[in-house]
């Protein structure tokens, strides 16, 4: 081997490990992994709910919510992957028993084919994604961290897979407002989105990270989630009720649905 070509190898792979250094250091999620406990009402059942955000692989992610009450028993999940705080969904499943027909949704993103494919039931859906495409859960890690790296945003539009196809999320910012519960007032951002026969708000906390404090939906399955305790990887950001043996609070996510499906974030 010549010297001049060794030369050149090795600034060849010097640069490639460089740039892979460089990219492995922007691909780092801002939103730091975190575990929320939340309480509710919902058709006059009283509800726990945890919402549990964690990493699970190289710049991939799990947002989960489960929930439990009586009979009733539901959980959401998302994985995806976060690349320079861009959020890139892998799938989202949806579960519950209890709750009328229990049919459970699967949606898989294949990004290579530009295809997802979804299911609800025994029945199977394909459609086509676009760029910038999330699920029900991802999206909502995708405002937070909208919002992590600009605190202006008057709105935010997201693409979002049901189990059949794509839709049309935006929320709007409407101001802003303290809000108090039993762990203490939160200055928060009031987003607000409406539905056909229904509007939801977002009461989100730049001191946690844009975490929701509140969520109030109206319409037929008029509801209002609050935050009870929230604990963080980050030392200085956690606070908390006393301790709950309570499920994940996931209702915060579909009783913002427009798929019938019952959570309580922001669907």
């Amino acid at each position: 081997m010549s010297r001049i070509y060794f030369k050149r190898l090795l600034t060849y792979l010097t640069g490639a490990i460089l740039l892979l250094v460089s990219q492995a250091g922007c691909t780092a999620s801002s939103l730091p992994p975190y575990e929320a406990n939340y309480t509710a009402k919902m058709r006059g059942i009283r509800i726990n709910s945890e919402r549990e955000f964690v990493e699970i692989g190289e710049d991939t992610y799990k947002l989960s919510w489960s929930a439990k009450a009586l009979w009733m028993r539901i959980k959401e999940w998302s994985e995806f992957k976060i690349v320079d705080d861009k959020v890139i969904p892998i799938s989202y499943h949806y579960t519950r028993k209890g709750l009328g027909s229990d049919r459970p949704i699967h949606i898989y993103f294949n990004w290579d084919t530009m295809e997802a494919s979804g299911q609800k039931g025994e029945k199977n859906y394909t459609f086509p994604l676009e760029i910038g495409a999330l699920d029900k859960l991802s999206f909502q890690v995708q405002m937070q961290l909208d919002l992590i790296n600009d605190r202006t945003l008057q709105t935010v539009d997201f693409k979002v897979a049901s189990h059949s196809g794509l839709r049309n999320y935006q929320f709007v910012l409407e101001g802003t407002e303290t809000i108090e519960t039993k762990l203490g007032d939160f200055e928060t951002l009031v987003f607000r989105r409406d539905k056909k026969d229904a509007s939801i708000r977002l009461w989100m906390s730049p001191e946690q990270y844009y975490l929701p404090i509140k969520v109030e939906q109206t319409g037929e399955d008029a509801n209002t989630v609050v935050l009870k305790s929230w604990k963080s990887d980050k030392p200085d950001a956690n606070f908390a009720s006393e301790p709950t043996s309570e499920e994940p609070d996931d209702d915060f996510e579909e009783e913002l649905s427009n798929d019938n499906t019952t959570t309580m974030v922001a669907h």
